[in-house]
């Protein structure tokens, strides 16, 4: 008995059987001797279990799609870790205890260029800061100094312009600065009494504005002569004396202490107040006249008081006084005008006759202090020295108008002499407010 099979099932049937007991296909019996198939299955309905086998296959089929499905997720997104937890082979797991940790999507090897936009460059806004426009300080010209001063007072701060013509300038600049001993001569001069009169207006001016009392206008001005630089007259001048007049000190833009000394002088009397110049071994300040019940270092000089004031650094109050200055010897020099008188001769031979020599005598005459000459008179001789000490051979007076500051003039007058004489030309200028000035020539023969 042979074991057959069904061709389209598998199922075991018997060799008497025509149909298939699992799937009911048609069973053909095969010829004996022949290579014939188990059964071959031509057409027909499955019954229920052949439905079974083939569900299950289905089942299984979409169950290993599912986990390839998974398997391929889990290599190409990542993969679920399960920690060892030490729970032996066969134990329970507590999945609370499981973490899941996702790898990262792995970056290729080589990366792939991302056009990433350019990021536009920010728009620059201009900002425009406008910058003061300073006016610039004006510069010397052929006819005058322009000069700007700056300090501080009261806490406010100053600014003060002037012009100085030059022709003014050199006025002074050519005026003797021989070491004197009457410095106040130097602040008293009339020829600069308009240009310091129009400081001391703009200071007055300025101090109203400011509702400054007449105290505080005073060290406005006081404080701005202590801010000039002091130079000395060596460095500044080549001379190791040099007496600077008040417009010399202002177109210099500064001085030592006898030129900010006359220059602070000068502007208080301006202003009418009582100065003198007070000279210390080496060293030169104001004395200001104030009443006595002012509190301060003072000298008495003709029943007032002046009271020292520094001119020379800054921040000096009327009473103040130096240490090193303390108790020094002083000599007081008065504002007063003084007119200082120059005078220059010439004689020259002009005639003869049977008993005398004519000489022509010109004198040139001027005006050099401060203030005018008053009642000037002029004395032309011919002295005789081997006659008496006093003794002429002939004398000539010219009288002189007056000779404001500055002012220059002449005047001549013919001498005679005896012939075979010895004789002495003599110039002899007096006044009623200036020293006697005489010039006496050689002694010659006729």
């Amino acid at each position: 008995m042979l074991d057959l099979f069904c061709r389209k099932c598998g199922a075991e049937i018997s060799d008497d059987t025509h149909f298939c007991p699992e799937c009911g296909a048609e069973v053909v019996q095969p010829n004996q001797g022949e290579d014939i198939p188990r059964h071959t299955v031509k057409s027909g309905k499955s019954n229920g279990s052949g439905g079974r086998s083939r569900l299950l296959v289905f089942i299984i089929s979409i169950v290993v799609i599912i986990v390839l499905a998974a398997m391929i997720a889990v290599f190409t997104q990542g993969f679920v870790e399960f920690p060892n937890s030490g729970m032996e082979t066969g134990s329970s797991s507590d999945l609370s205890e499981v973490s899941f940790t996702t790898q990262p999507t792995q970056v290729p090897t080589v990366a792939t260029p991302v056009q990433t936009p350019k990021t536009p460059k920010p728009t620059l806004t201009q900002t425009f800061t406008p910058t003061p426009t300073l006016t610039p300080r004006p510069t010397d010209s052929a006819d005058s100094y322009y000069r700007t001063f700056d300090w501080s007072y009261d806490n406010t701060e100053w600014t003060y312009s002037l012009i100085i013509p030059r022709d003014a300038y050199d006025y002074y600049r050519d005026k003797p600065h021989n070491r004197e001993s009457d410095y106040s001569q130097y602040a008293l001069s009339d020829y600069d009494r308009t240009y310091i009169q129009g400081i001391v207006n703009k200071f007055r001016e300025a101090g109203r504005e400011e509702g400054y009392d007449e105290y505080d206008t005073v060290m406005m001005i006081v404080s701005f002569v202590q801010s000039l630089p002091y130079t000395s007259d060596s460095v500044t001048t080549g001379y190791d004396e040099y007496p600077r007049y008040p417009l010399e000190t202002l177109v210099d833009s500064g001085g030592d202490c006898e030129d900010t000394a006359i220059l602070t002088a000068a502007l208080l009397r301006e202003m009418d107040y009582g100065s003198v110049l007070i000279e210390l071994p080496d060293h030169m300040a104001v004395g200001v006249k104030c009443s006595d019940d002012f509190y301060g270092t003072y000298y008495e000089y003709q029943g007032s008081r002046y009271y020292y004031l520094e001119t020379t650094g800054v921040g000096w109050d009327i009473g103040e006084i130096p240490e090193e200055y303390g108790g020094k010897d002083v000599i007081i020099q008065p504002m007063i005008q003084v007119p200082r008188m120059s005078m220059s001769m010439n004689a020259e031979y002009e005639d003869y006759d049977s008993g005398s020599v004519y000489y022509r005598v010109h004198c040139d005459i001027e005006n050099i202090g401060s203030g005018t000459a008053y009642n000037p008179v002029i004395y032309i001789a011919a002295r005789a020295p081997t006659e008496g000490a006093d003794k002429v051979w002939s004398q000539e007076t010219v009288v002189l108008e007056d000779y404001s500051e500055g002012a220059s003039g002449w005047a001549e007058a013919t001498v005679s002499i005896p012939r075979d004489s010895v004789s002495q030309i003599q110039c002899v200028l007096q006044g009623s407010n200036f020293e006697t000035v005489e010039i006496n020539s050689e002694r010659f023969s006729t």
